[in-house]
């Protein structure tokens, strides 16, 4: 349908009794896939068990694979998940990790003059070889191309000015609650939305606001929704990287702004029934979101 690439780290997130694919490009790209489009993941595993592992996990939901690296002296991407008392996860992601090292080649670079959107986050700048490569992505990418920002703050993995210029450089950003407030207090104005619309009016700003539902902010106006009720013993992860693939995929459907929101928070709610970030997905749950 569309042709996405999802830029950053795919990793096994360890739960206490279970262990997932995970990664938050790699959860956006998993979603894009099975929405129906030619959706590429850019990363790089290590060469260990863990990596194949992945691999052939990958390789079973005919997600393509041609455009991960394998890293012979860095090791697969790893975090621990730890869970509360309220169901919501905390992180602790190891380094250093394959992921950190992604590389551009003529494969990847012929790619991004080909895409209609790309996504990645934050969390997969953190070290400078793979937040260059990422830039040098950006500059190649057809002038139409979706530019999507997922702000992932994960201390100590927070730089400001790197974030900053992601944000200066998307077209969509979605961000949390309490990265809403961090960003707000590093930029003037009353409010953040207003204080980053008012330079780029042409911007979406995507907020996940957990049991209360999500809003956007552009030039069209303010919309939020409701969230919807969890059902099943899942794990909260991954759901944000769900509803943003959803709005993005929608998004380049052309469908309004209040429909997206209200489809997404639905997937969303679904995907947080489940447990690990790439769960599968029934039938007429995708078609809620490809019609």
């Amino acid at each position: 349908m569309f042709k996405i690439a999802s830029f950053g780290e795919i990793l096994w997130d360890q739960f206490p009794d279970y262990k997932k694919p995970g990664g938050s490009p790699a959860n956006v790209a998993y979603h894009l896939h099975i929405f129906g489009n030619d959706s590429y993941l850019i990363s790089k595993i290590g060469d260990d068990s863990d990596g194949r592992e992945l691999l052939h996990f990958l390789k079973e939901k005919k997600l393509p694979v041609e455009y991960i690296g394998m890293d012979r002296t860095h090791p697969t991407g790893l975090v621990t998940v730890s869970i509360d008392q309220h169901n919501e996860p905390s992180y602790t992601i190891h380094e250093p990790s394959a992921w950190d090292y992604i590389s551009v080649n003529s494969d990847l670079l012929e790619l991004s003059k080909s895409l209609n959107a790309i996504c990645y986050a934050s969390l997969s700048q953190r070290n400078s070889t793979s937040s260059d490569s990422l830039r040098e992505l950006l500059l190649t990418v057809p002038p139409d191309c979706l530019k999507v920002f997922d702000l992932n703050l994960r201390p100590p993995f927070i730089q400001k000015d790197v974030i900053l210029e992601m944000i200066s450089l998307s077209d969509i950003v979605k961000m949390n609650e309490d990265e809403y407030e961090t960003v707000g207090s590093w930029l003037t104005g009353s409010d953040t939305a207003d204080a980053i619309l008012v330079n780029d009016p042409e911007k979406i700003i995507l907020l996940t606001m957990g049991e209360k539902g999500s809003a956007l902010f552009s030039s069209q106006g303010h919309f939020q929704h409701k969230a919807y009720p969890i059902s099943g013993d899942g794990d909260f992860v991954g759901v944000g990287d769900a509803f943003l693939a959803s709005f993005t995929h929608q998004l380049l459907l052309k469908k309004n702004h209040a429909d997206i929101l209200e489809t997404c928070n639905r997937y969303a709610a679904f995907v947080a029934s489940q447990q690990g970030g790439m769960p599968s997905v029934p039938k007429n749950i995708l078609n809620m979101i490809k019609e």
